[in-house]
C-alpha cells in the first residue's frame, strides 16, 4: 500500500523493501523509507533538478489529507533555505495529497551517531549568522501564510518590523489565546500593553531583515555524518534576525560557543538580549495556544519582563 501511494507521489514506479519510524514528529507521523527504484530514466524526467540516481532512502511525513496547506509551506520554506546555499537543509522532493493522506517527501540525510560538540556549535553559529546576512534585506513577512507547529502564522507585510510583529506576531497570538479563553486579564493586558509599545520595544535594532527559519528549537537542527548542521522544519519568513533567538534562547539547548560564533561572524546591535524577550513571548503564546494552560504561568513571566 505505501509503496503504490509513493509511487503515485513521486510518479515512478518503485518498491518499500523497509520502513521505519524516525522520532520527533510532534505533529505528523514521519519514517525513513528505504526504497527500491529500477527506472532511472523516469526518475529523472520526474526529479530534473534532484538527485541524479534514485536515492536508496526517503524521509517520508504522512497526515490526514487536510495537513497538505502545511506540507506545502514546509516544502517552499525548505527551497527558500537551500536557495540561500548557505546552511543544508533536505531537498523536497514531493508533496501532495494521495488517497485520504498528505504526503511530503525529503532526501534522508545521515546523522552522526557522536552527536553534536562544541566545535559543530561553532560552525553553525557562524553559519546561521551567514544566512542572515546573505538574505540581507528590507521587507518584512512573506508571500504567503505559512504554520508555526500546526498553527496558522500570518505574514502579510506592513510597513515595519514594529507593526509586523505587533500585529502578525504578539497581536495575533493573544486575541487567539483570548479566544480560547486560556489568558487571563493580566496576560492579556500585558500584552495589549507591548503592542502598543512595540516602537519603543523593538527601538535599537538593526534596520535589515532576513530569513529566518522561524522555529529553531533543538529538535529542528541536526549534525550530519559529517559534523555539519542542517535545518528541517521551517516556518520561514522575512524579519529580524534578533526574532530567530526567541526560540533558540528558549528551547534551542545552544552552547555559548554557538553564541560566540554567530557574534563574531555578524554582532547584533547592543540590547539585543533584552527584545530577545518579546521574541520569546511569541513563542510561548503559540505554545499556550496549542498545548494549553500549562504555558500560562511562562507567558505572564515574560511579558511582565518585556514591560519592567
Amino acid at each position: 500500500m505505501l509503496a503504490e501511494s509513493l509511487s503515485q507521489l513521486l510518479d515512478v514506479s518503485l518498491d518499500v523493501i523497509d520502513q521505519r519510524s524516525l522520532g520527533g514528529g510532534c505533529i505528523s507521523e514521519v519514517s525513513v523509507v528505504t526504497i527500491r527504484c529500477d527506472d532511472v530514466t523516469s526518475w529523472q524526467k520526474s526529479f530534473e533538478h534532484g538527485p541524479t540516481e534514485p536515492p536508496t532512502r526517503l524521509v517520508i511525513k504522512r497526515n490526514a489529507a487536510d495537513m497538505v496547506s502545511n506540507f506545502r509551506c514546509e516544502f517552499r520554506g525548505l527551497q527558500a533555505l537551500a536557495e540561500a546555499g548557505v546552511i543544508r537543509v533536505p531537498q523536497g522532493l514531493a508533496v501532495d495529497v494521495v488517497g485520504d493522506q498528505a504526503f511530503l517527501a525529503m532526501e534522508f540525510i545521515p546523522v552522526d551517531p557522536s552527536g553534536s560538540s562544541p566545535e559543530r556549535f561553532s560552525d553553525f553559529g557562524r553559519q546561521l549568522a551567514q544566512l542572515h546576512r546573505a538574505t540581507a534585506g528590507k521587507q518584512f513577512g512573506w508571500p504567503e501564510d505559512n504554520y508555526l507547529g500546526s498553527a496558522k502564522q500570518p505574514n502579510g507585510a506592513c510597513d515595519s518590523w514594529a507593526e509586523f510583529f505587533a500585529t502578525r506576531r504578539i497581536g495575533f497570538q493573544i486575541k487567539w489565546a483570548t479566544d480560547q479563553g486560556l489568558a487571563d486579564a493580566r496576560l492579556k493586558s500585558d500584552c495589549e500593553r507591548i503592542v502598543a509599545r512595540m516602537d519603543d520595544l523593538l527601538a535599537g535594532r538593526s534596520d535589515e531583515s532576513s530569513l529566518l527559519h522561524g522555529d529553531l528549537w533543538s529538535g529542528n537542527y541536526l549534525f550530519d555524518d559529517e559534523g555539519q548542521p542542517v535545518l528541517i522544519d521551517p516556518a520561514v519568513y522575512r524579519g529580524c534576525r534578533e526574532a530567530e533567538w526567541g526560540m533558540i534562547k528558549w528551547f534551542g539547548n545552544c552552547p555559548g560557543e554557538f553564541e560566540q560564533a554567530y557574534q563574531d561572524e555578524w554582532p547584533m546591535a547592543d540590547g539585543w538580549r533584552r527584545r530577545v524577550a518579546i521574541y520569546m513571548l511569541y513563542h510561548q503564546l503559540n505554545h499556550l495556544n496549542l498545548f494549553g494552560s500549562s504555558y500560562a504561568s511562562a507567558c505572564r513571566r515574560t511579558a511582565a519582563e518585556v514591560l519592567r
